[in-house]
């Protein structure tokens, strides 16, 4: 009975570092300043160029200006997953009187002709979603407010388990102090790809996506523990 505690206890820990512990794919470095070759369009500059600071993975990036999207379907995003990416999109005219602030689009359930995509908006102050049909580029749905300094931020987007509902978190330069988020519900689309675009000279690094090994996890520890306490109730049963 002992033995039987201590194997399920060994494995809810173990389950629970296989969760705490995913790791971020980095999907687009941006080496050079470029997209890799299956994206639908060769946009940006390479920050380096452009007078960008490194972000803090000391990487720097693409600039995006041209407001063109780039799309890619050979990188799947699919629910239950996280989005994430450095950005700097350049800061709001609240913040600098100099600045225009500029757009930074990240895109998911991106297909042929549509996305969804959350926005850091520093043209506007906000962190916002819209639909983007036909990749256009329509009012925001849900948004927060959200100046920005020029600087690099964290912004990481979460599908829910079901793919209905996405939650965009933008982080300081930390990386881990939370400034806002931003909730968007009722989603139904079979895409799975990302997509970009940029305005005013907003800058992206170090596209990742975090898959939780949750459903793996659950699997292994399913029958190993339900075989466990069948056999601690027959031991019981023989006392």
């Amino acid at each position: 009975m002992k033995i039987s505690k201590r194997l399920l206890a060994g494995l809810a820990i173990a389950v629970t570092s296989i969760v705490n512990n995913a790791q971020a794919d980095i999907v687009e470095p941006f080496t050079g300043g470029e997209l890799s070759s299956s994206w639908s369009n060769p946009i940006g500059t390479d920050a380096q160029s452009y007078g960008i600071s490194a972000a803090p993975d000391g990487t720097f990036g693409t600039v995006l200006s041209d407001g063109v999207w780039s799309v890619n379907t050979s990188i799947p995003f699919v629910a239950g997953e996280t989005l994430s990416a450095w950005i700097n999109p350049s800061p709001s005219p609240a913040i600098d009187n100099n600045a225009q602030g500029g757009r930074l689009y990240l895109g998911f359930n991106a297909g042929t002709t549509d996305a969804y995509s959350f926005v850091a908006a520093s043209d506007t102050n906000q962190l916002g979603f819209q639909n983007n049909t036909g990749y256009t580029t329509p009012s925001f749905g849900a948004s927060a407010v959200q100046n920005y300094l020029d600087q690099w931020y964290f912004l990481t987007i979460g599908l829910s388990a079901d793919g209905g509902s996405a939650t965009a978190n933008i982080y300081n330069t930390d990386g881990t102090t939370l400034l806002s988020t931003v909730t968007e519900s009722g989603l139904s689309s079979s895409n799975t790809g990302i997509a970009l675009r940029g305005i005013g000279g907003a800058a992206i690094t170090s596209l990742s996506i975090t898959a939780v090994p949750l459903p793996a996890a659950i699997w292994l520890f399913t029958p190993v523990s339900g075989f466990l306490l069948m056999l601690s109730r027959r031991r019981k049963a023989l006392v």
